[in-house]
C-alpha cells in the first residue's frame, strides 16, 4: 500500500488470496480426480439412460453465477459440460446474452439445452447448460439443496452455503449418481 492509500484508504488491506504451491497441486490433483469421475459418471448415465434423466447432472450443468449475482464457475459444472459434448448435437445460435451460445440436442432422448459461455474477467470464465426442453423421464434422484461440490467454486464472489456446500470426494460421488428409490440397475 503507497502513502496516499494508507491516508485515504477508509478499508484494510485484504489479504493476499494467492494459494501457495501446495494448495494448487491439491487443487489440480483433485480437478484431475474429478474430471475423471464426471467422464465415466457420463458413462454411468448412459448406460442406463442419458445425462438428461439425472436432476443432479441437470443442476451442476445448469448452475450459473448470474443466478447468484456473483462472479464465479464451478469446476464441477464445466467439467460435466466439457466432458458431455460428445453425447449431444451442437448447433451455434444467434442472439443470446452470451458470448457465445449453442444448442444442444440430446444423441439419445432428444431433449435440448440451452448452452452459454461468457468471460467475466481473466479470471472467470463460466459456462451453463440449461434445459430448455425435457423429453425423458427422470431415473436419477432428485437434486437437492444446498449443492454439494468437490472441487468446487473460483472466482471472484460466492453464494452462501445456504446454496452451494464444499463435500468430500465420497459424498459427491455418492450425490452425483444416486438414482430414484424405485430405479433398479
Amino acid at each position: 500500500m503507497n502513502f496516499f492509500q494508507k491516508i485515504f484508504s477508509t478499508t484494510t488491506p485484504t489479504e493476499n488470496r494467492t494459494a501457495g504451491p501446495d494448495r494448487v497441486q491439491m487443487i489440480k490433483e483433485n480437478t484431475d480426480k474429478l474430471w475423471q469421475y464426471l467422464d465415466e459418471t457420463l458413462d454411468f448415465y448412459n448406460s442406463l439412460a442419458c445425462p438428461c434423466a439425472f436432476p443432479r447432472f441437470r443442476q451442476i450443468v445448469g448452475l450459473d453465477c448470474v443466478d447468484f449475482r456473483k462472479s464465479f464457475y464451478a469446476s464441477e459444472t464445466e467439467g460435466f459440460i466439457s466432458l458431455a459434448g460428445k453425447h449431444f448435437q451442437i448447433q451455434e445460435i444467434s442472439g443470446g446474452d452470451e458470448n457465445s451460445n449453442q444448442l444442444w440436442t440430446c444423441n439419445t432422448c432428444a431433449s435440448t439445452f440451452h448452452c452459454g459461455w461468457s468471460d467475466f474477467s481473466i479470471h472467470v470464465n463460466r459456462t451453463f447448460l440449461k434445459t430448455l426442453e425435457l423429453k425423458t423421464t427422470d431415473i436419477g434422484a432428485d437434486a437437492t439443496l444446498p449443492i454439494p461440490l468437490f472441487v468446487g467454486l473460483f472466482g471472484h464472489t460466492f453464494p452462501d452455503q445456504s446454496s452451494i456446500l464444499p463435500v468430500d470426494y465420497g459424498t459427491f460421488t455418492t450425490y452425483i449418481r444416486a438414482l430414484k428409490s424405485d430405479v433398479a440397475i
